[in-house]
């Protein structure tokens, strides 16, 4: 900009100054010269003109309107046409060339220049229909496809010229694509219209497993892991059947995430890693690669008197607070319930009849005093524990707790945990130890500072007390 100026302004001066030196040094040239003095002059302004109007126009209302840079494409077209009709001016003025004239020796001129750069003019209109069409924009995630292309190209289009359109790819590396290949080929833009969009991931496990318990879990896992930053809540994940073999089933987990927080990449490893926990969990069983005569697996014992032994080894409260031979008797009182999507399993201000340990699905947890201003506070899924607290030292649910799928959990009453601890007083310390902790954290969460043996003694007194009236402990 500094340096048009300066030029227009040495021109400007010797517009207006020069004609004797050029007389001097060369007589029969001074008309000549002047007139080129004032069309250089002229595209000099226009020049000016297209700066101004590219700091404040293109790279200061534009983007700020619209949120992104306008592609360098538009603004040298824009250029092209400010300075095409200065020159045509400045001959016009200076020469006496019609506009007539101008034009039939454009034509010809562009005539054998289209017949010299073919490829590259199809690479200019494509760009130009692109932006007309707004196919896409800078920013934008796209996927194109091409037999010109070894595979597909997935990356954000980060710059639009006369020839190509540079796509960075997720490792940073910026690929340049001719305009003709996204105007000629499939091109599936990630971003348009903007909102989420799905992603899915196939699981393959023995199909001797029921298909509906396997939904369930990994349904649970799905609705857990979309909480997380640049997922959507909405629309909700589901899981379907996609195909069945002879020894394998394959579940596809479907969910939602927003391009403009998130890549795909990141988006499915998050759900991936909540699906393979969960796989982990229950043992469940991949397909059997090998030939060989095997025994059909019990799954009433599996899923049923073993799950629920193992959903008490998972759980926190039990596991640091019994023994294998303990686990196996409080097992022995409990069942596994299911509760339909929708369900309330237990409501904010309700007695404690019951805790559960969730096996499949998925629960909400939300709090407020109205149902219309309840706010959702914590997803629950396949080995947490909800309604503990409440259970084990008689005090009113905190929580409202709503299955979000078909759940299916152990339900340990209060019954069972009274004939656990006529046999065992001790462990009413060991409970109240591991309900403190559990308390410390959610405090902690809350950037409060409590302290540890204050609250491990405020809940052991509750539970003392609470215990005490139903079978006299002391």
């Amino acid at each position: 900009m500094i340096a048009t100026i300066i030029i227009t302004l040495l021109l400007l001066a010797a517009r207006l100054f020069g004609a004797p030196f050029i007389k001097a040094y060369s007589p029969g040239h001074v008309e000549a010269v002047m007139h080129l003095l004032t069309v250089a002059l002229i595209i000099c302004a226009a020049v000016i003109i297209d700066r101004l109007g590219r700091r404040f126009y293109w790279e200061g209302h534009i983007k700020k309107r619209r949120g992104r840079d306008t592609p360098r494409l538009v603004q040298d077209l824009v250029t092209v046409f400010i300075i095409a009709i200065a020159l045509a001016i400045g001959l016009w003025w200076q020469e006496d060339l019609t506009l007539t004239g101008i034009a039939a020796t454009s034509i010809g001129v562009a005539a054998a220049i289209g017949v010299a750069l073919q490829a590259d003019i199809q690479d200019v209109f494509s760009g130009l229909a692109m932006n007309y069409e707004d196919t896409c924009a800078i920013g934008d995630w796209v996927t194109v496809h091409s037999q010109d292309l070894k595979e597909p190209v997935f990356g954000r289009v980060s710059g639009l010229s006369w020839r190509s359109t540079f796509v960075t790819l997720e490792d940073g590396c910026r690929v340049s694509i001719p305009n003709h290949l996204f105007t000629s080929n499939p091109v599936v833009n990630h971003s348009r219209p903007r909102g989420a969009k799905m992603l899915d991931i196939d699981i393959t496990l023995d199909v001797r497993v029921p298909a509906d318990r396997v939904m369930d879990m990994l349904l649970g896992e799905a609705f857990k892991a979309v909480r997380k930053p640049g997922l959507a809540r909405r629309p909700e994940p589901e899981v379907l059947l996609k195909s069945l073999t002879n020894d394998a089933g394959v579940y596809c987990v479907r969910f939602w995430y927003y391009p403009d927080q998130i890549t795909q990449a990141p988006a499915k490893s998050i759900v991936l890693l909540a699906l393979q926990d969960v796989l982990l969990q229950n043992d469940l069983p991949t397909p059997v690669q090998q030939v060989e005569i095997t025994q059909p697996p019990n799954m009433e014992f599996t899923l049923g008197l073993r799950e629920i032994h193992d959903g008490l080894s998972r759980a926190n409260l039990f596991r640091n607070a019994l023994d294998q031979a303990q686990r196996e008797a409080l097992a022995a009182r409990c069942k596994a319930v299911e509760f339909p999507a929708g369900a309330t399993l237990m409501t904010q201000g309700g007695a404690a009849e019951a805790m559960y340990i969730v096996l499949e699905g998925a629960v909400s947890v939300a709090i407020g005093s109205e149902a219309a201003d309840q706010q959702e506070v914590a997803i629950s899924a396949t080995g947490d524990v909800v309604g503990e607290m409440s259970l084990m030292t008689g005090a009113p649910r905190t929580a409202t707790v709503t299955a979000l799928t078909r759940v299916r959990a152990i339900e340990i009453t209060k019954q069972a945990i009274e004939d656990l601890l006529k046999s065992t007083p001790e462990l009413l310390q060991r409970f109240s130890r591991v309900l403190a902790q559990r308390q410390l954290e959610n405090q902690s969460l809350a950037a409060r500072k409590l302290d540890k043996g204050a609250v491990e003694g405020d809940i052991l007194a509750k539970m003392r007390n609470f215990f005490s009236k139903a079978f006299g402990l002391s």
